[in-house]
C-alpha cells in the first residue's frame, strides 16, 4: 500500500514541478535519470495463507435441563435458591406423600396375600404327588419297563439288521446295474466297429450275397467282356465271412454278459422286494409291543391313574396363578415405589441451579418447571454463517472467543447442515475451554476463527501487484532486467496475496515501485529484508 502511495505523490509532484515551470515562462532542462530501476526482489514464498473473521455469538451452557414435577401437590419444602451448585440426585424439594403412602401399604398388603396363596398351592401340589407315587409306585413301573425294553430291544436290533440288508442289497443293484450299462457300450462299441446295427447276422448276408456275383477268377477271357463293377473276387467274400465269425463270437460273449447282469438285476429286486415284506412285519411287531407295553402299564385303561395325574395338573396351574399374582403384585409396589419417589425432586443434572420457580405451599404441576439447572462444566458459542463460509469450517477448527475484554480458547463441535429458518444462516457451535465461571448463560461474545484458506500455495508481497484493468501483473527478473509478467490472483489479505497462475517457486519478483520500473529496464536489486532475515536465519 505505501509503495502504490510513493507511485501516486511521485507522479503528482512531477505534474506540479512541470506546470510550475511552465507558469513562469521559464524554460525547462530535461532531466535524465539513469535508465536503471533500484528496486528489492524476493522470490516467491511457498506456504499457506489464512483469513480470519468476526462473529457475534450467543453463550449457552453445553447442557441445560428442566427441572419438572412428576406430581401434582403442595410443596413441602424447597431446598435451594437459585445460583446453588448441586449434584446430580441432590434433593430440590419436597412435595406431600400421603396418597402416596396409602397407596403403597396397600400394594405391600396384596403381595403378602399373594405369597400365602402360592404356600397353599405349593401344599396341595406336594399332596397330590405324594398320592401318586402311593398308588403307582416307581418299582412296579420299572420292572414292567424292563421286560418290556428287553422285547423292545430285540425287535429294534432285528429291525438294524434288516436294514443293513436293504442297504447292501441296494448297493449290489447299483453295482450290477453299471456293469449292465457298460456292457452295454461294449456291445454299442462292437456294432459301430463291424458295421452292423440290429444284429451280426447283417454281416453274414452281406457275405452271402458276395457269393452270388461271379468270381473274377474263375471267368478267364470272359471276364473282361463284362462289368467290373459286377464282379467279386473269391476272396473278398472270405474276408467277409471272416470278419462274421470275429464279430459273431465277440457279439456271443457280450450278449451272454448283459443276460447275466439283467437276471442278476431281476434277483437282486426280490431280494429287496422280500426284505422290504420282512421289514414291514417287524414294525407291525413293534407296533404291537409297544401297545401292549401301554396296556400292561395301564396308560389306556387306569382311570385312577389319570384322575390322579389330573389332581397333580391342577395343583400346578394354582401354583403358576400363585406366581402371577405374585408378580403383579410386586408390579403394583414397584409402581408405588416410583409414585412415591415423584414426590421428591431431585437434581436431573449437576451444574447451578439457573431459577426456582416453586416455593412452599404453592402446588407443583407436572405443566410447569420447577427448576432450571445448566452443567457450566462446558459453555458453547452458537453463531450463524453463510453458506460459503460453512464450508471452509471443519470439526475440530480452533477459535477464540473474546468477552469482557478476556480471551478464550475453543473449538469447533457442530456445523449445521440446514438453513436456520430465523436467521437464513447456517447455525455453528463451538465449545469454549478453560475456567468458564464468568461467562453468563444468554450473554453475547465475539468469535475469532478462520474462514478461507490456501494451502501450498505460491504466495508475494501484496504490493508486488500490479493492475492493467483486470488484468493483474508483476515485475520479474530476467536476465538483469525487468520483465511484466502477467498473473492470476486467488486469495489476499493487506499484506499478502496468492498467485494461482504465472508464477514458479523459483521466480525473482521486483518487490518495490521504482519511477524508473518498466518492462525491459536495466534492473540493479537487492533483497528484500525480508528475505535478508530469512538467509540469516538459515
Amino acid at each position: 500500500m505505501k509503495n502504490r502511495q510513493r507511485k501516486i505523490a511521485l507522479l503528482l509532484c512531477a505534474a506540479l514541478s512541470a506546470s510550475a515551470f511552465w507558469g513562469c515562462g521559464q524554460t525547462t532542462e530535461e532531466v535524465t535519470v539513469d535508465d536503471v530501476a533500484i528496486v528489492e526482489t524476493a522470490n516467491p514464498e511457498v506456504g499457506e495463507l489464512k483469513l480470519s473473521a468476526n462473529f457475534i455469538a450467543t453463550i449457552n451452557p453445553d447442557e441445560s435441563v428442566y427441572v419438572i414435577p412428576k406430581a401434582t401437590a403442595e410443596v413441602v419444602e424447597v431446598l435451594v435458591e437459585a445460583g446453588d451448585v448441586v449434584e446430580e440426585g441432590d434433593v430440590l424439594a419436597v412435595l406431600d406423600d400421603t396418597v402416596a403412602q396409602f397407596t403403597m401399604r396397600n400394594a405391600e398388603a396384596a403381595a403378602q396375600n399373594a405369597q400365602l396363596g402360592l404356600a397353599n398351592a405349593q401344599l396341595g401340589l406336594a399332596n397330590a404327588q405324594l398320592g401318586y407315587d402311593l398308588q403307582y409306585g416307581d418299582a412296579a413301573t420299572i420292572l414292567n419297563d424292563m421286560n418290556s425294553d428287553v422285547t423292545l430291544t430285540q425287535v429294534e436290533d432285528g429291525m438294524t439288521q434288516l436294514q443293513e440288508s436293504y442297504m447292501d442289497a441296494m448297493d449290489t443293484r447299483q453295482q450290477t446295474m453299471d456293469k449292465l450299462k457298460d456292457a452295454e457300450k461294449e456291445l454299442a462299441d462292437l456294432k459301430e466297429q463291424y458295421g452292423y446295427k440290429e444284429d451280426v447276422d447283417e454281416i453274414k448276408e452281406y457275405a452271402e450275397t458276395l457269393s452270388k456275383v461271379p468270381d473274377i477268377s474263375e471267368l478267364g477271357p470272359a471276364a473282361s467282356m463284362m462289368d467290373p463293377s459286377s464282379l467279386v473276387s473269391f476272396s473278398e467274400y472270405g474276408r467277409a465271412m471272416a470278419r462274421y465269425q470275429e464279430a459273431a463270437q465277440k457279439d456271443a460273449t457280450v450278449d451272454a454278459k448283459i443276460k447275466q447282469y439283467k437276471a442278476a438285476i431281476d434277483q437282486c429286486e426280490e431280494a429287496l422286494e422280500t426284505i422290504q415284506d420282512q421289514m414291514d412285519s417287524t414294525y407291525e411287531n413293534y407296533s404291537r409291543t409297544v401297545v401292549s407295553q401301554d396296556l400292561s402299564n395301564g396308560v389306556l385303561r387306569d382311570e385312577q391313574k389319570q384322575t390322579s395325574q389330573n389332581g397333580i395338573s391342577q395343583a400346578e396351574l394354582g401354583i403358576s396363578q400363585a406366581e402371577a399374582g405374585i408378580s403383579q403384585a410386586q408390579i403394583s409396589i414397584d409402581q408405588a415405589h416410583e409414585n412415591l419417589d415423584a414426590y421428591t425432586i431431585t437434581a436431573a443434572i449437576s451444574g447451578v441451579v439457573e431459577s426456582v420457580n416453586i416455593k412452599e405451599h404453592d402446588f407443583a404441576t407436572s405443566s410447569n418447571p420447577a427448576f432450571v439447572i445448566s452443567n457450566k462444566n462446558t459453555m458453547v458459542a452458537t453463531y450463524y454463517v453463510s453458506e460459503d463460509v460453512r464450508n471452509t469450517f471443519s470439526m475440530g477448527q480452533k477459535i477464540t472467543l473474546e468477552k469482557d475484554d478476556k480471551l478464550y480458547d475453543g473449538e469447533v463441535i457442530e456445523i449445521g447442515s440446514a438453513i436456520d429458518a430465523a436467521t437464513g444462516l447456517f447455525k455453528i457451535k463451538a465449545a469454549v475451554k478453560g475456567d468458564t465461571a464468568n461467562l453468563l448463560s444468554g450473554t453475547k461474545a465475539t468469535v475469532t476463527t478462520d474462514t478461507y484458506h490456501e494451502k501450498n500455495a505460491i504466495i508475494i508481497p501484496y504490493d508486488s501487484v500490479y493492475y492493467d484493468g483486470t488484468q493483474a501483473y508483476v515485475y520479474t527478473v530476467v536476465d538483469g532486467r525487468a520483465k511484466r509478467t502477467e498473473v492470476t490472483t486467488g486469495l489476499y489479505d493487506i499484506d499478502r496475496i496468492v498467485v494461482t497462475e504465472g508464477l514458479a517457486k523459483d521466480d525473482t519478483i521486483i518487490t518495490t515501485w521504482s519511477a524508473q520500473l518498466r518492462d525491459g529496464v536495466e534492473i540493479s536489486a537487492r533483497k528484500s529484508s525480508a528475505d535478508t532475515e530469512k538467509n540469516a536465519q538459515e
